[in-house]
C-alpha cells in the first residue's frame, strides 16, 4: 500500500491519450486529506490521553451502539474497535450494557467519564476546526461536503451491486 508521501509525483497519466485519470487523482486527495484528518485528531485528543481511535470510538459510545456498528461506521476492522473499545471500558470511559433486541451482543456507551473526555476532546476540536474554516469559503465546504456525500452514496451502490454479482457467481 502506497503512504501519501509514495504518491506525490506519481503519474496518472492513462498513456498514450495523455488523459490523467480523475478518479485516481480523487482518491489520492481523499487519502491526503484523510490522513491530515487524522494527524490533526491525533494532536487534538493527545493533551487529553486519547488518540484518534479512541476518539472515534467514543464519539460513536455517544449513541450506543454495537461494536460493527461502530466499526462499519468508522470504517474499521471489527477486531480493532473491539480492542479500543476493550480498553476504554476497563479505564471506566465507556461500559457494555444489555442490547434490548440482541442479547448475543452488546452495546457500547458513554459513561460519565467518558462524557466528560468527548466534550473536552470536542472543544479542543472546535477551536481547530475554527481556525481551518477562517480559511476556507463556507460555499466551498458545503459544496464539498454535498459532493462527498453523493460520490459515497455512488460508491457504496456500485460495492453493493457488486457484492450481489458476487453471491450470484456473476462478474460485470
Amino acid at each position: 500500500m502506497l503512504s501519501i508521501g509514495q504518491t506525490e509525483g506519481m503519474e496518472t497519466d492513462t498513456g498514450a491519450t495523455g488523459a490523467t485519470d480523475p478518479w485516481s487523482e480523487f482518491a489520492v486527495a481523499i487519502f491526503r486529506m484523510n490522513g491530515l484528518i487524522m494527524q490533526a485528531g491525533e494532536g487534538i485528543s493527545a493533551q487529553l490521553g486519547q488518540s484518534s481511535a479512541r476518539w472515534q470510538v467514543l464519539g460513536g459510545a455517544f449513541r450506543p451502539q454495537t461494536v460493527a456498528e461502530m466499526a462499519r461506521s468508522i470504517g474499521y476492522a471489527r477486531q480493532s474497535v473491539q480492542r479500543v473499545a476493550d480498553a476504554l471500558a476497563g479505564e471506566g470511559l465507556v461500559r457494555y450494557t444489555a442490547h434490548p433486541y440482541d442479547r448475543r451482543t452488546k452495546l457500547v456507551e458513554l459513561t460519565p467519564s467518558g462524557l466528560e473526555i468527548l466534550q473536552a476532546i470536542y472543544a479542543r476540536q472546535l477551536e481547530w476546526s475554527g481556525s481551518v474554516l477562517a480559511s476556507i469559503d463556507p460555499v466551498v465546504l458545503e459544496t464539498a461536503t454535498t459532493a462527498l456525500g453523493e460520490i459515497a452514496e455512488a460508491v457504496d451502490s456500485v460495492g453493493r451491486a457488486n457484492q450481489v454479482q458476487r453471491s450470484r457467481g456473476t462478474t460485470g
